[in-house]
């Protein structure tokens, strides 16, 4: 990801290593490393990344212009520098990624890490998260080389940039006089579109303005931008730009000592404010993201004289973890995801697993990125690290067929498995018996069961998804289902958003209303079971029925929503919400075969919790569901599943029961708990309809 001093010995004789450079790396690192070790600590340290994108155009594009006025740069030599410098590491953490990946992850995991090893070699790592970012994505931290998308971005630039430096400088043989305006007007040119197309993108998909490279560029062409301004300086081409007298007289300001103190000062400060500002929730990057791109080139302009720049960064400490800083990003995310794989760790656990990727990747840095930097043999010495990151790829494409299942870990995690039970029997079919068939692609879920018209209907969000399987395994027959669900957002499938609330944007009521009346016309469909999260939904102002907030708004959005069930004379069901406990994988570890590993035990505290304590959490939103069936008496009734999830003789709601695994993923049941509420349910029904 970062650039460390680029083949110093190599560089041009004119381009000073500046040692505060180094320690602005290291506080980049740093950073990034804080926030994903400790999140609470640092919340806004990703923007270490942004950092590096600055800190990389500024080296990268010095060296090339460097070359290019000296005559000497070569693309070819560009490219296995390049490499040289990039692979060596990323091989080693990629090859460790395989091995570690064959001990700790199940088949589907270990196929998925082969298709991010795909990505990672190719480069192109970023378009691979975008297209899997949604609802139902893994968990980041489940993704171990999830980091890469970075340096992919990096990469895609610097596949164009040269190129296009190097056309510009052959326009400077036909106009000589007007390169130094042109590069400079260019550069900005190119910022503002890349900017403003980052701007607008971030409030249509803040994924893509993400991870797409077009949307990052600006930042990089930042540090590009201040190459230019030094190199121009260095060349003594102070008036070839047709600059003012004025504009010479600000010139000189600009490079007094007492301006560059403040300028250096500005930036660190800009840095400051961006940690304590921005959230992984935020708008980012936008316009939030000219915080750390604006400090870093702020405090790189200051110099290496300014208090800031010389006694922050360039002490000891900084600059050596400045020199580290590449293999310390590839290593620290590589570990801490593997770590998190196995199952909850905790501080004791982040702090070893930070000292271990430091001092791997010290021994990186010295073992094996030192040795290759020399002048000697560069495309040699790439055409050997394409020949072993081709081997890389093979291994990605043999695991993307193959997750290899007669592992250890897919053979001794039982637990794991425990969660399934079946699924839907093979009885489930798309289609859910809508009166307009232009509607089938129109829901995120819309399924039934083949054997027979369905007598029941579930309508809800991603917690119907997960109870349906469970539904079907145990309906009997005369008594068979089908289902709508969305995923979330504004295609959310919730009771309580309906076009009846005033609160609610059209695009939020659209699917749920139009769910309610595909099913209110279905003739066949005697009963709807609704099913829904209790923590609303975070486009809508209903932060959590859970605490009581919004219960009035609530109550309005589910009455209309059963008012037209009832209408239809549909009988309805109101399925109250599972317990929510700490993530699954926070509760358990995987069995690895290695006996003092799986003799750990320690899980988040918030694993359980008491019968009593759910009642008490629930009661403000059992309210709400308790409200609109009293308003239909014999025609809306409440089903609880608490006391089948839970062990009410105990007084305990867990995540396992009877030794089998109660959650699949976040709050969602698993199949096995979706049947055993399955049965109940489906009992209750045959027995009323009868």
């Amino acid at each position: 990801m970062s650039f460390n001093p680029l083949f110093v010995d190599q560089a041009p004789l004119h381009l000073k290593y500046r040692k505060d450079i180094d320690g602005l790396r290291a506080l980049a690192v740093l950073l990034v490393v804080i926030y994903h070790a400790f999140p609470n600590w640092a919340h806004g340290g990703f923007i270490g990344v942004d950092i590096f994108f600055v800190i990389s155009g500024y080296l990268i594009t010095s060296i090339i212009l460097d070359g290019l006025a000296d005559k000497t740069f070569s693309l070819v030599d560009f490219y296995c520098k390049r490499i040289i410098r990039i692979f060596p590491a990323l091989i080693l953490v990629l090859a460790c990624s395989i091995g570690l990946g064959w001990f700790i992850l199940y088949p589907a995991e270990l196929q998925l890490l082969g298709k991010h090893l795909l990505s990672a070699v190719g480069f192109f790592s970023n378009f691979t998260y975008l297209s899997e970012a949604g609802y139902f994505d893994n968990r980041a931290v489940e993704k171990p080389l999830l980091h890469l998308w970075s340096l992919a971005i990096e990469e895609q630039f610097y596949l164009i940039w040269p190129i296009l430096l190097c056309f510009l400088y052959k326009l400077r043989s036909r106009s000589p006089s007007s390169l130094g305006f042109s590069l400079r007007w260019y550069l900005l040119l190119l910022i503002a579109c890349s900017f403003a197309w980052n701007v607008h993108l971030i409030h249509i998909n803040k994924s893509a303005a993400f991870y797409l490279p077009f949307s990052r560029f600006w930042e990089l062409l930042v540090g590009a931008l201040l190459a230019h301004v030094f190199s121009s300086d260095q060349s003594g081409s102070r008036g070839g730009d047709g600059i003012s007298s004025w504009g010479l007289r600000l010139q000189t300001i600009a490079e007094s000592a007492l301006f560059r103190q403040l300028v250096s000062f500005l930036g660190l400060t800009c840095l400051v404010v961006g940690v304590i500002v921005i959230y992984p929730r935020s708008l980012f990057p936008g316009w939030l993201a000219l915080l750390p791109v604006v400090g870093a080139a702020l405090i790189i302009y200051g110099g290496e004289k300014t208090w800031i720049n010389r006694y922050l960064l360039s002490n000891r400490f900084m600059v050596a973890i400045g020199l580290i800083s590449y293999p310390l990003y590839l290593w620290h995310w590589a570990l801490l995801s593997f770590a998190q794989i196995w199952g909850p760790i905790f501080i004791e656990q982040r702090l070893l697993i930070v000292g271990l990727s430091l001092m791997f990747s010290w021994l990186t840095y010295r073992l094996i990125e030192k040795p290759l930097r020399n002048r000697q043999f560069i495309r040699k010495k790439s055409s050997v690290l394409i020949g072993l990151m081709i081997a890389i790829l093979a291994v990605g494409f043999i695991l993307t067929s193959n997750g290899f299942s007669e592992r250890g870990v897919n053979t001794l995690s039982q637990f794991e498995q425990s969660a399934q039970d079946g699924s839907d029997g093979g009885f489930v079919i798309q289609g859910c018996g809508l009166s307009d068939l232009a509607f089938k692609e129109y829901f995120a879920g819309c399924f039934e069961d083949r054997r027979e018209p369905a007598k029941f209907a579930l309508v809800g969000d991603s917690k119907a998804m997960a109870l349906f399987p469970g539904l079907v395994r145990s309906s009997q027959a005369g008594g068979r289902w089908l289902t709508i669900y969305g995923p979330g957002g504004d295609k959310a499938i919730m009771p309580y958003l309906s076009d009846s609330r005033a609160d609610v944007k059209p695009s939020q009521s659209t699917y749920t209303d139009q769910a309610i009346k595909q099913v209110s016309k279905n003739s066949q469909v005697k009963v709807v079971a609704l099913a829904f999260s209790s923590k609303g939904v975070m486009t809508t102002d209903v932060d959590s029925l859970y605490k009581g907030e919004h219960q009035a708004q609530a109550i309005q959005g589910l009455d209309a929503i059963v008012a037209k069930l009832v209408e239809s004379r549909k009988q309805v069901v109101l399925i109250v919400d599972n317990p929510t406990l700490a993530l699954p994988q926070d509760c358990f570890h995987r069995k690895l075969g290695i006996s003092w590993l799986d003799q750990f035990e320690k899980i988040d505290p918030r694993c359980s919790m008491t019968y009593e304590k759910h009642t008490q959490m629930t009661a403000k939103y059992l309210e709400v569901l308790n409200a609109v069936a009293k308003k239909y008496p014999g025609q809306v009734r409440v089903f609880d599943s608490g006391p089948i999830l839970c062990d009410v003789q105990n007084n305990i709601c867990s995540y396992q029961k009877d030794g089998r695994k109660m959650y699949s993923y976040t709050d969602h049941i698993s199949d096995y708990a979706a049947g055993r509420v399955g049965e109940v349910l489906n009992h209750q029904l045959v027995d009323s309809s009868r």
